[in-house]
């Protein structure tokens, strides 16, 4: 009887050898791979959390406006004057330049002069004293017609991160950048725009809208 004994083929070998695992040019190949696809992935994310806080900042630029527009339109289109009457005014230009300002006697009264009667509201942009990198801030004061200019309280801080405002009065003579009742009456139209910084990076935004006067 003879007796033979088989030796596996070197091709065979090889098969079982890569049937049990990678070799270092497979895994070196899955990493760059698996890298990849994380890199892909950390930048959609990336879009996606930059989107959103551009559309929160905007979102909040835009409310801001929207609650200064409300407010100067009420007190506008409550104007109150009355020719002879030196305790009624109207006006509005610069105080220097690029510091515009509106002043008016209003039947749009706040807590602030008692909530009742005629109030002169004044609205300035000035420098913010408190912030650097020429930074401006949207000044209010409000006190009772009734007391005269020796009631003149401190102007509070209404807003922060307004970059311009810019005033045009609408009348007989067309748009003009500055008005004052005491010569001319009442204008028709207040038209106001405001630009809202954009922050770090960011662009300015202009909100603009007008406001009619009533006629007395």
């Amino acid at each position: 009887m003879n007796w033979s004994t088989s030796t596996p083929s070197f091709s065979r070998n090889t098969k079982r050898s890569r049937a049990g695992g990678f070799t270092l040019l497979e895994i070196t190949v899955a990493m760059a791979i698996v890298a990849l696809v994380l890199m892909t992935i950390y930048g959609v994310f990336s879009s996606v959390s930059g989107a959103r806080e551009r559309l929160g900042k905007a979102g909040e630029e835009y409310h801001q406006a929207r609650v200064l527009f409300d407010r100067l339109g009420r007190e506008i289109q409550g104007a109150y004057f009355a020719t002879g009457n030196p305790d009624t005014l109207f006006a509005g230009g610069e105080t220097a330049p690029e510091q515009p300002f509106l002043s008016l006697t209003t039947t749009a009264t706040t807590p602030a002069s008692g909530g009742r009667g005629i109030s002169v509201v004044r609205y300035e942009l000035v420098p913010d004293r408190e912030r650097e990198n020429g930074e401006k801030v949207l000044l209010r004061q409000e006190y009772p017609m009734y007391l005269g200019a020796d009631a003149e309280g401190k102007a509070i801080r209404l807003a922060t991160g307004i970059a311009g405002m810019e005033l045009r009065f609408f009348g007989r003579s067309g748009w003009q950048p500055g008005w004052d009742a005491a010569t001319q009456g009442l204008p028709r139209l207040v038209e106001i725009t405001l630009t809202v910084d954009g922050g770090a990076g960011g662009e300015a935004i202009p909100f603009r809208s007008a406001f009619e006067v009533p006629s007395l």
